[in-house]
Order: C-alpha cells, then sequence, then structure tokens
C-alpha cells in the first residue's frame, strides 16, 4: 500500500518488510496488517490512521488508550494472568520515543498483532455473543476502579440525543444533496421515536454511575481465541471515554442481536434475536454483577432502545448530508443503514417485556451496589 512502508520506517520494528493489507470492516479509521519476517518467523502488526475529522484531537485518543491498557494490564498482573499480551492491547513507540508517529498530515500507530486469534462480523451462535459480551464486562470490570478524570472525552457530546436530534433537523432544513425528498418515510420514523428523547433526559436525572465505556462494542472488536472462541482482548479504543454502562450495553444489542449486517440491503430480514440477546446479558452480568446499581441494570433495554434510535438518526443525517461521516460504498449505503436501525428498534418494542424478564434472570439484585466500585 501507498506509503505504508515510509510510515513503518518510523516506528521500532526490527527485520525486512513484506507485506501491508487492508484490515477489518471499521467505518472510520484506516486500518492496515503489516507482516515482517524477523529470525525466520513472520511478525504482524496493526498499522492505525486516525481519522482527524472524526477526532479532532487524535493525541488524547492515543494518550487515552495508553492509560486504559496499562491500568488493564496492571490488573491482570495482579491476578496472575498468563499471556497477558493476548489480553489487552500493546502500542510500539515510534523512533521518537512518543506512542505515535505524526507525518505532518495524520497521526499513526502501531500496535502489536494478536496471534492465535480472530474477529467476526456478525453474531452466528449464542456462544459468541456470550463470550464477546463476557469480554465486554471484563473490560469494565477492569476499569471499574480507574480514575475518569484521566480518560479524555475523545468527541464532544457523543452520545447527546437531543445535539444527534438537532443534527439531524438541521441537516434536513440545509438539505445540502437534495436527499430530503427521497425519505418522507424515514424522516416521519425518526419524529416518531423522538419521545426516547424524554427518556435519555430522565435517565440523566438519575445521576447513573460515570464510568470508562468503550462506546463502539461491536463483536467485531472482540479479538476471539482460535480453537475455544473465548473473548481474549477488547480492541479499537478510540471512543474510549467517561460515560454511561447503558451506551455500551445498547451498542452490543445493537450490533450483537440482528441476524444480519447493518449494511444489509433488505430491512425487512433485521429483527432482534431473543436467543442472542439472552447469551449477551448472562456473559456481560455475570462479569460485572458486583459493579453496577440498580438504576443501571433497570434502565438497560431503555438504553439499548436509545442506542438504536440515536444511530438510526446518526446514519440517516450523515446520508442527507452527503456521506460526510461513514465510509459509503454507493449513494444508498447509509440510508440503508438507518432503515435497518429503525427495523431492529420496531422489534425491541416489540419484545421489550421479554427482554426485561430476561435482565431480571441474570441480574443478581442481591448483589446490587450503591456506587461505583
Amino acid at each position: 500500500m501507498e506509503h505504508t512502508e515510509e510510515i513503518l520506517s518510523n516506528f521500532n520494528i526490527y527485520g525486512e518488510y513484506l507485506d501491508a493489507q487492508p484490515y477489518g470492516s471499521g467505518h472510520i479509521n484506516d486500518t492496515i496488517l503489516v507482516t515482517y519476517m524477523n529470525l525466520g518467523e513472520k511478525k504482524k502488526y496493526i498499522l492505525r490512521k486516525i481519522n482527524s475529522y472524526v477526532f479532532k484531537d487524535p493525541r488524547i485518543i492515543i494518550e487515552n488508550t495508553i492509560n486504559v491498557t496499562d491500568h488493564i494490564r496492571q490488573k491482570l498482573v495482579d491476578a496472575n494472568e498468563f499471556n497477558i499480551n493476548i489480553k489487552v492491547l500493546t502500542l510500539m513507540k515510534s523512533k521518537n520515543g512518543k506512542y505515535f508517529y505524526f507525518d505532518n498530515k495524520d497521526y499513526w500507530c502501531l500496535i502489536y498483532f494478536i496471534e492465535g486469534a480472530y474477529t467476526v462480523d456478525q453474531v452466528e451462535t449464542k456462544d459468541q455473543a456470550y463470550e464477546a459480551a463476557k469480554a465486554y464486562g471484563k473490560f469494565q470490570k477492569y476499569l471499574s476502579d480507574f480514575d475518569t478524570a484521566k480518560c479524555h472525552i475523545s468527541i464532544k457530546d457523543f452520545h447527546n440525543l437531543s445535539n444527534r436530534i438537532n443534527a439531524f433537523k438541521e441537516s434536513i432544513n440545509v438539505d445540502k444533496e437534495n436527499r430530503v425528498k427521497n425519505i418522507p418515510n424515514e424522516i416521519s420514523l425518526a419524529k416518531s421515536y423522538e419521545n426516547l428523547d424524554k427518556e435519555f433526559v430522565r435517565l440523566q436525572s438519575k445521576n447513573l454511575p460515570i464510568r470508562i465505556t468503550h462506546n463502539d462494542t461491536k463483536i467485531n472488536n472482540i479479538m476471539l481465541q482460535e480453537g475455544t472462541s473465548e473473548g481474549l482482548c477488547v480492541v479499537d479504543l478510540d471512543t474510549v471515554m467517561p460515560g454511561i454502562i447503558l451506551n455500551d450495553f445498547g451498542d452490543m444489542v445493537r450490533t450483537f442481536t440482528s441476524p444480519v449486517l447493518e449494511d444489509e440491503k433488505d430491512s425487512s430480514k433485521v429483527y432482534m434475536r431473543l436467543n442472542i440477546f439472552d447469551a449477551l446479558v448472562k456473559g456481560y452480568l455475570g462479569e460485572l454483577k458486583t459493579c453496577l446499581t440498580e438504576d443501571e441494570v433497570n434502565s438497560l433495554v431503555l438504553g439499548a432502545k436509545i442506542i438504536v434510535y440515536e444511530q438510526a438518526i446518526r446514519f440517516l443525517t450523515d446520508y442527507i448530508s452527503g456521506d460526510v461521516y461513514y465510509k459509503v460504498e454507493y449513494d444508498l449505503h447509509n440510508l440503508n443503514r438507518a432503515k435497518n436501525q429503525f427495523a431492529l428498534l420496531a422489534s425491541i418494542e416489540e419484545q421489550t417485556s421479554e427482554m426485561e424478564k430476561t435482565i431480571r434472570k441474570y441480574s443478581f439484585k442481591s448483589t446490587f451496589v450503591n456506587e461505583v466500585i
């Protein structure tokens, strides 16, 4: 890939450069898998370019990543865990002694590739849902005593639903690409769910604990161990920042429970799989049973609705604005993504009662605490 070897030359890598290939399916940053040969053995690394349009100060993204991974690494050491380097991300320093390289235009960071692990873009089995949710639960359990003041806000108002709705309405008014005429049904749907914003405001009044949250809890941000499919390591920490637990739980529901990808062109295939939701809740709450408050647990399903609605609004806003935020492969890509979110939200609404029963089944009510541990 163009300029990749030149960028890599600024990091302390030993051996002969062999290859570089695009890696993963993220919508925001450029991620490249690079291979070197060192002493007859292939060594792999992940090279990432941080999107400066999305992240206004990429340096704080890297600082957050270092602070969070150092904290988790110490927890693993204290617990006498083995193979720690496959259970937490490890960034490499550049030749200038920093954990990034700036080429006068973009910020790049280099990460050791986790061998013996794989990712999937879609949850196909209950075991996958359980293991990935368990890994996210461990991630937040390890960070339950992390000082949130040491973690920067990587994107201001990232989960401010009122702001997202206002941005959506502004995009309609501007209609930069003359696309509003194409989506009367989607605009109507978006307005019909605006009551969720009032529910979001009500949640804020509960003063839910502020924790370190991942904010992109897709299945493909968990490295699964080959052979066992155990959730090994949480990756893609660019949006790690202080927030409420409902954001991460909601995004797991959003990305785990549909039987098709969020890019599916036929939204009739989208629904919330209750069996996958059951496995997700079992894995996640199984790790966090001593950390969460009763208000947090009682709001989890509502949190899922809010996050799905928020993402529908974000995709629709980006479609109207000319696809400036998310990577797209065709003109209607963001619109189809938005339609799928609305279909998923409708399915969640229909199954709210069963979802809440599932939460109660795994909620360990006798272990609730009132403060962050």
